[in-house]
């Protein structure tokens, strides 16, 4: 049974690449589900999942990472409906799941169907998208937080652009 790994990913970075790669060191494989699918664009959530499904699929190419599967989702106002959700999505067997995250919404929709969640360590000195966002709409030094991969993507999609004008 593969372990979940599930975020939004808005933009893919260091901290999620070495979350992976922890999370590989201890099971086979990996579904990484990409969530707020149905939020694009916003300040939250700039990049809708296509362009973030090829940040995330690039990079762990280029690492050489081939055991994954990238599943979407949105959001629903229901814990429980979406808990459920993610796992039919993903065919994952409740009583064998491996659900990975450092996100306590994410932890609390699996606890009310008494799934218990693990944690991973925090990577990259608590990296998370809404810095790298930040630092992008300051002009500050973000290059160095996310994998080439993606920072090439981002100014191929002209993402900066994106980020500065989204409100």
């Amino acid at each position: 049974m593969p372990a979940l790994f599930v975020g939004r990913f808005q933009p893919f970075h260091k901290g999620h690449l070495a979350a992976i790669k922890w999370i590989l060191k201890k099971e086979r494989n990996v579904f990484i589900i990409i969530g707020s699918n149905q939020s694009f664009p916003t300040k939250k959530n700039p990049f809708h999942f296509k362009e973030r499904k090829e940040m995330i699929g690039e990079t762990l190419a280029k690492e050489n990472i081939k055991n994954f599967k990238i599943f979407r989702m949105h959001d629903y106002k229901d814990d429980i409906f979406w808990a459920k959700k993610v796992l039919k999505v993903t065919k994952s067997n409740p009583k064998k799941v491996k659900i990975f995250t450092m996100n306590p919404w994410t932890s609390r929709c699996f606890k009310k169907i008494r799934i218990k969640t693990k944690s991973h360590p925090i990577f990259c000195n608590k990296l998370c998208g809404t810095k790298i966002r930040k630092k992008i709409k300051n002009d500050e030094k973000w290059e160095n937080l996310v994998p080439k991969p993606v920072f090439n993507l981002l100014k191929e999609i002209n993402g900066e652009k994106r980020i500065k004008t989204l409100t």
